[in-house]
C-alpha cells in the first residue's frame, strides 16, 4: 500500500489538505477536524462539495473528542476522477481510506449528496459502523412514483439529472460563477432557499466555507457532481431493508434543495432509522446547529 506522509495523523502537514494512494493507484483527498486522537467520523459532503465542507465542525468536535475524517469522492478536490458502475461500488472508496486509517469501528455522516454515498457504505462495511447519521439525504429519488416532489425537484432529479448535456452546462455555470461573481452565485442561492435558510446563511463563516467548500470542490472538474448525480437519480439497488445499522435522520420539512418525502422514503425503507423532521427549516438549517449532530454522533460511544 502506498500511503503518502499526509495520511498521518500525527503529521503537521495542514490537517485540511490530505492525500491517500488507494490500492488501484488512484488518489483520494480528505480532511480532518476536531481531536486528532478523537472517536473517528467518516463524513461524506454534498453534491457540489468538497473536504472543506466540514470545517464548521472543527472547534465543536474537538470539545467533544471526535475526529472527523472527510474525503472527497473522484472528481471533487483532491481525489482522481473515476468511473463507477453503481451507487455500491463508491463504498470501496471508504472501506479503503478507513482501513488505511486503521480505524477499526466509526460513525459514517451524509449530508445532502453525501447521504446515498453513506447509506451505500454502511451496506458494505456492516459492523464496522456504530451509527449511520443523515442530515437532509437526497433519497431514492428514480422511485418518483412513490415519491412527491415539487415541479422544481421533478425537473432537477429526474429530468435534468439524466442529461449529462443539461447538468454539465449547469454545473460549468456554476463553476464559472463562483470563480468569477461568488457573491452573485451566493446571491442566487439566497433566493431559492426558504426564509429560514436565511438566517443560517447570512452568517459570514458560514458563507464563506460554502464558497470555499464549492470552489474546492469544482476547482479542477465537474464530472464529481455529474456522477453523483448519475448514480443517486437512477435506481440505487441497495438492500436497504438489510441495513441494521443504527441510524438517525434529519430533514426539514421546508426543504427546497432536496425533495424532503424522498428522505422520508429512506427512513422508512432502512431497518433501523430515527427520523427527525424539523418542522420548517429548509436545506442548510445544520449549519446552524452542528453541535446538535455532534452531540448525537457523540453519545455513540459509552
Amino acid at each position: 500500500m502506498d500511503t503518502r506522509a499526509t495520511d498521518d495523523p500525527r503529521s503537521a502537514i495542514d490537517r485540511s489538505s490530505r492525500v491517500h494512494r488507494l490500492p488501484d493507484g488512484r488518489n483520494i483527498g480528505y480532511a480532518e477536524y476536531g481531536s486528532t486522537d478523537g472517536l473517528p467520523v467518516i463524513a461524506l459532503h454534498g453534491t457540489p462539495g468538497s473536504r472543506y465542507m466540514f470545517a464548521l465542525t472543527d472547534e465543536g468536535a474537538r470539545a467533544r473528542g471526535l475526529r472527523i475524517i472527510a474525503p472527497e469522492r473522484p472528481g471533487y478536490g483532491l481525489s482522481d476522477l473515476h468511473h463507477f458502475n453503481t451507487l455500491a461500488e463508491t463504498a470501496g472508496d471508504v472501506n479503503a481510506l478507513a482501513d488505511a486509517l486503521e480505524l477499526d469501528r466509526f460513525v459514517l455522516l451524509g449530508v445532502s449528496g453525501g447521504g446515498p454515498h453513506a447509506v451505500a457504505a454502511a451496506a458494505l462495511l456492516k459492523s464496522r459502523v456504530m451509527r449511520m447519521v443523515l442530515i437532509a439525504p437526497v433519497g431514492p429519488v428514480a422511485a418518483s412514483e412513490h415519491i412527491r416532489m415539487s415541479h422544481l425537484h421533478h425537473f432537477i432529479f429526474s429530468r435534468m439529472a439524466p442529461s449529462h448535456h443539461a447538468a454539465g452546462a449547469f454545473f460549468l455555470g456554476l463553476r464559472t460563477m463562483i470563480d468569477w461573481a461568488p457573491g452573485a452565485a451566493y446571491h442566487l442561492l439566497m433566493q431559492r432557499v426558504t426564509a429560514s435558510d436565511h438566517e443560517a446563511l447570512l452568517r459570514p463563516e458560514v458563507r464563506d466555507n460554502l464558497q470555499a467548500t464549492l470552489r474546492e470542490g469544482l476547482r479542477s472538474s465537474i464530472e464529481g457532481p455529474l456522477q453523483d448525480l448519475r448514480l443517486y437519480c437512477g435506481p440505487w439497488n441497495l438492500p436497504l431493508g438489510e441495513i441494521d445499522v443504527p441510524s438517525v435522520m434529519w430533514q426539514g420539512s421546508a426543504d427546497t434543495i432536496v425533495p424532503p418525502d424522498a428522505a422520508y422514503h429512506l427512513a422508512g425503507a432502512l431497518h433501523d432509522c430515527r427520523l427527525e423532521v424539523v418542522e420548517g427549516a429548509g436545506h442548510y438549517w445544520v449549519f446552524s446547529e452542528f453541535g446538535r449532530v455532534l452531540d448525537t454522533v457523540r453519545a455513540t460511544w459509552p
